[in-house]
């Protein structure tokens, strides 16, 4: 009977270290240099992808170089999800405004999460889209579920326990439906872009007005 409980605990323990590592690396992944951040006229321009630690990189570029500027324009890939929540959180409690332009800024997989921070969400030049899976659209809005190593099952765990209630918090349900609806039906690479009008029917994006 001993013997049997221990091997019971054994088992829970290892299942608990499995799924703590999958939830580390499905936040962890990234490709590229890492994030990329300047000051452009009146807004903060992030670029790249994002790598573990750019969270706190962006909050301290932020409270120094780019200190009182309040719009963030977002040209990024991807990367960690975690970080990602870590920059919107911080957006959102500054009040600040997200930007994507669909003519030249890709706002993709873990961009689109820093997009949903934004208290007020400019989504400019998007209406040419048309939403679904477009191998010759290469700019705007992408979404899809996260990864571990190719495998999106694999990353389940992760997105419900840390992607899913950030996005709850941030976005109306009408917009919060729509993209989790998305993410958990497109388990590929390809993103599913997004139309500027119906973005803003969702409430994805609150404007389709570039900033002056």
């Amino acid at each position: 009977m001993y013997l049997k409980s221990k091997q019971s605990l054994l088992f829970m323990l290892s299942m608990m270290m499995l799924f703590g590592s999958v939830t580390l690396r499905a936040e962890t992944t990234c490709k590229g240099p890492g994030l990329s951040m300047s000051v452009v006229g009146n807004y903060v321009f992030l670029q790249g992808n994002l790598c573990e630690g750019d969270g706190n990189k962006f909050i301290k570029f932020m409270s120094s170089t780019a200190k009182g500027i309040s719009i963030v324009r977002l040209d990024l890939r991807g990367g960690a999800g975690l970080e990602a929540v870590k920059i919107g959180k911080y957006l959102r409690s500054h009040a600040m405004t997200t930007w994507t332009d669909a003519r030249q800024d890709k706002c993709a997989s873990a961009c689109n999460r820093v997009f949903a921070g934004g208290l007020q969400r400019i989504y400019s030049h998007a209406n040419y889209i048309t939403t679904g899976k477009n191998n010759n659209q290469h700019f705007g809005l992408g979404y899809h579920h996260p990864n571990v190593q190719g495998d999106f099952r694999a990353a389940s765990s992760f997105y419900h326990q840390q992607i899913v209630p950030y996005l709850k918090e941030t976005l109306p349900p009408k917009a919060f439906n729509w993209v989790v609806m998305t993410d958990e039906n497109n388990l590929t690479y390809d993103m599913i872009w997004l139309n500027g009008q119906q973005a803003l029917e969702l409430g994805i994006a609150t404007s389709n007005k570039a900033p002056d």
